[in-house]
């Protein structure tokens, strides 16, 4: 191997602007993502509470793509 074709890791920074601006864009996104995910996990629960404390027997047919109990 040459000089010419060796990488040196000292040549690159690894904390450049670049990479803690697509981190931070990470953590956002799927903090965000999460919160909605939270929402609509409580949101099955509690309407699952709700139904059996009011002994509704109302068959609900979901066939959305947020359904929680086909997510899981």
């Amino acid at each position: 191997m040459t000089f010419a074709t060796t990488y040196s890791y000292s040549d690159r920074r690894i904390f450049d602007l670049k990479t803690l601006v697509d981190a931070i864009r990470f953590v956002v996104i799927n903090s965000v993502l999460a919160f909605i995910f939270l929402f609509l996990i409580v949101e099955e629960f509690e309407w699952a509470i709700f139904s059996n404390r009011k002994e509704i027997k109302d068959k609900v047919i979901d066939q959305t793509s947020w359904n929680i109990k086909t997510l899981i």
